[in-house]
């Protein structure tokens, strides 16, 4: 496999190949990583957790309304 002798082949499909496989990987694993970023509140956050049950109509606005503001004084 000389350079030289013009024996030496290149196949330009492989790179290409390997190149989409990690472009892809590294796009799931943004994908997953942002994913679980969503779900999970930082910190307890109140107004992401009273919003939430408001949307499972766990309870209505005017209570959510005086839980946080009972809850962020």
């Amino acid at each position: 496999m000389r350079v030289a002798d013009g024996s030496f082949s290149f196949f330009p499909f492989g790179v290409l190949f390997c190149l989409t496989l990690i472009c892809f990987v590294a796009v799931r694993i943004y994908a997953i990583r942002y994913r679980h970023r969503d779900h999970n509140p930082k910190d307890g956050d109140i107004a992401w957790i009273l919003k939430s049950r408001m949307a499972r109509g766990e309870i209505d606005e005017k209570e959510c309304d005086r839980l946080k503001e009972l809850l962020t004084k």
